[in-house]
Order: structure tokens, then sequence, then C-alpha cells
């Protein structure tokens, strides 16, 4: 049977098994995390392109967006 155990590492630098951590301790992990992503979203500068010339704005407009690409890999217009 494949091992499936996911350690975490805490601050004093020890490893414990997620599986044997109490609801407490689960609890405030998921806290951190959680506070840690919302940092890092903020913190996370904002990026923005400019454009030189009549040509370079043309090929952005005309050039398809991600989720064009999701659209068309979806399979409704996607045929292998």
């Amino acid at each position: 049977m494949k091992d499936n155990t996911v350690y975490w590492k805490m601050r004093n630098g020890k490893l414990i098994s997620v599986d044997d951590m109490d609801i407490n301790h689960l609890r405030n992990v998921l806290k951190m995390i959680i506070r840690n992503h919302e940092k890092a979203i903020q913190a996370k500068p904002k990026v923005e392109f400019k454009f030189n010339g009549d040509m370079a704005q043309e090929f952005n407009d005309s050039h398809y967006s991600d989720m064009d690409d999701i659209q068309w890999s979806d399979g409704e217009f996607y045929k292998e």
C-alpha cells in the first residue's frame, strides 16, 4: 500500500504528520495559510503593459487570451 503521509514543518523545525495533528493545530495552520496567501496577493505587483505603436496594440487586441485557449480546448470546439 502506498504511503500517503504528509508532514508539516513546525516553527521549531520538527516535522509532524498532518494525520497526528489535533484539531486546534490544524485550525491554526489553516489560518496561517490564509493570512500568508492574503499577504502574498497584496504584495504582488500589478503588471501593466504599455504598447508602443499601432502594430503592437493591434497584435495585442487580436491575440487570443487564456480564456480563448480554455474555450477552444474544453471539447466544445476542440476536436482531435
